[in-house]
């Protein structure tokens, strides 16, 4: 896995069924900025609103609605610009991890 965030934007939705997204859990959050530690590294599906995105070793992108991300394993700051909604996937569990 890249050691860089990596952003697909304009995902197909063809694309989006080859990953599964719409199986993956969903988790919102507010305007204001937080740091997240991943384990693995981690995919989002952005439903709704923006954020910017920074790793420790500066890397820094912009995200917004439609937006598929790859985030690595480490911290990443997010910067919540418009309360966002995604779907997302963590490489460190399992395929049974999503099921309810």
């Amino acid at each position: 896995m890249s050691e860089t965030i990596v952003v697909e934007r304009q995902v197909t939705p063809a694309r989006l069924a080859e990953l599964g997204v719409h199986g993956w859990p969903t988790w919102k959050d507010g305007v204001g900025t937080r740091t997240l530690d991943f384990d693995a590294a981690e995919k989002s599906y952005l439903l709704d609103g923006a954020a910017t995105l920074s790793m420790e070793d500066g890397t820094t992108v912009n995200v917004e609605k439609g937006d598929l991300v790859i985030i690595p394993a480490g911290k990443c700051q997010w910067v919540v610009l418009s309360t966002v909604r995604r779907h997302y996937r963590s490489e460190a569990l399992s395929p049974a991890c999503c099921i309810i």
